[in-house]
């Protein structure tokens, strides 16, 4: 009973975020509510309940709490905003009329029917995952299932390389919940938690580029992602890169929707904010993220003067600050040191200027990107055609395609000096990283690339 509570008030969270931050929209796509609402949800889910079991709370009483603030916010929102709206799916007619639109859609909805049965066969052969599932992720979570009121003590005293200790909760903390309400730790907790983020960042990302071009396009975007099978990899893995990757891409998504238009959209920045926090309670490289996220917005001041672009930052900040307020208390006072920080000193310069390292290093970004995503053929080829055949067009949506696409770049050279600094077997990391990161970056490229493009946009 318990845990059908706690799904149905992770759906409402999400719910709620959907419907606040787009209200100024007067009608509602499913493929948004389902694709964001749901991800988004269980990621302030996963905040509410580590906040209150600091506290010392039980797992029941943190339930009913979220299921009283959610009571709170319908009250809240219903009270100020209220819009009649209508809800938008496929338009049939329109579908059966348009040959190609009628293919399209046929194909994507063949690939994502063979990833899902592709998904759940795989997690069935390997139902604890691989090794950063059971060694990190599910590992930490059952840290927290099994102690839920020395979990912290735990987790500071634990330092290892193997275990990862001090990266964040989103994933963990999440799964630690839903196992202590329904009382037993099934293999079905972390295995559905990646689904969930593993398919929604395929349907967001396609929803957006419809949204942004035209249905043509989203189906073709959403392909993509079907058709990399490396993506289904990390997400029946039960690793945390297709969850970061999530956040970054529902970021971008909603800046680009905050921009939009003939006005900026606070409510829309405001939970770009949150969608960052979350990235930063997702892992390590999330924080980073949110570092980069600022400074990508310095482009702007070309477009735009200091003082608007500040009041915009306000916004994105607002979001955020509650969430990184609780990753900086996780990391003072719960987690052991990083073992990438606390191993710098004077030696960081030398490595910084040992041309062989950056050498080490350029070749496994080129090794990875040229064999990306284990497809037959190199895709980076398929994207310059789509740019020949078409030509860009970045009008439209130009202060989000630069200082969005400044963001993964910085982003790229960010880990890049990481991985220069790092005081760990290079050859090693880089092998084992490099690939996820490109992976955790490609739906935000693909978003990017598909609103570059000049094409024929639907009416909106």
């Amino acid at each position: 009973m318990m845990f059908s509570f706690l799904i149905i008030t992770t759906l409402l969270l999400g719910l709620l975020f959907y419907l606040y931050t787009f209200k100024e929209v007067n009608t509602i796509n499913l493929r948004f509510l389902i694709n964001l609402s749901l991800p988004i949800g269980i990621g302030i889910s996963s905040v509410l309940f580590i906040v209150f079991n600091l506290f010392g709370l039980s797992t029941n009483l943190i339930v009913l709490i979220e299921i009283a603030l959610v009571v709170f916010l319908f009250y809240i929102l219903k009270k100020q905003y209220k819009v009649c709206y209508k809800l938008e799916w496929l338009d049939l007619k329109k579908l059966f009329l348009n040959s190609i639109l009628l293919i399209i859609t046929i194909i994507y909805f063949y690939a994502l029917l063979l990833d899902i049965i592709i998904f759940l066969a795989e997690s069935i052969e390997f139902p604890h995952g691989l090794w950063d599932a059971w060694g990190d992720w599910n590992l930490g979570a059952k840290f927290i299932a099994r102690d839920p009121y020395g979990w912290s003590k735990t987790f500071h005293q634990i330092i290892s390389t193997m275990f990862h200790m001090d990266y964040p909760l989103l994933q963990k903390g999440f799964i630690a919940q839903c196992w202590m309400v329904i009382g037993n730790e099934t293999v079905w907790v972390p295995i559905a938690f990646c689904f969930i983020f593993t398919f929604c960042s395929i349907g967001l990302l396609s929803a957006s580029v419809s949204y942004f071009t035209n249905k043509t396009n989203g189906l073709i975007a959403g392909l993509v992602m079907l058709c990399s099978p490396y993506f289904m990899t990390m997400g029946d893995s039960q690793y945390a890169d297709n969850t970061i990757g999530y956040f970054y891409l529902a970021t971008i998504i909603l800046l680009t929707f905050a921009r939009s238009g003939v006005k900026m959209k606070p409510a829309f920045l405001i939970a770009a904010g949150i969608s960052a926090g979350l990235a930063g309670w997702t892992k390590n490289e999330g924080l980073l993220f949110i570092l980069l996220l600022f400074a990508s917005q310095l482009p702007l001041l070309f477009y735009k003067n200091y003082r608007q672009l500040f009041h915009e930052l306000k916004y994105i900040l607002f979001g955020m600050l509650p969430i990184l307020i609780l990753i900086g208390y996780f990391k003072v006072y719960i987690a052991p040191p990083n073992e990438i920080i606390s191993a710098q000193g004077i030696e960081t310069l030398s490595k910084i200027t040992d041309y062989s390292r950056h050498e080490i290093a350029i070749k496994w970004y080129y090794h990875e990107i040229s064999k990306f995503g284990d497809w037959i053929i190199n895709p980076w080829w398929l994207f310059l055609l789509g740019i020949l055949f078409n030509g860009l067009s970045i009008k439209q949506n130009r202060e989000t395609i630069i200082s969005n696409l400044t963001l993964l770049l910085l982003m790229l050279l960010g880990c890049y000096f990481v991985f220069i600094i790092a005081d760990l077997e290079l050859e090693f990391y880089l092998h084992t990283t490099v690939h996820r990161l490109y992976f955790q970056l490609f739906p935000s490229f693909i978003f990017l690339y598909f609103i570059s493009l000049n094409v024929k946009r639907d009416k909106v």
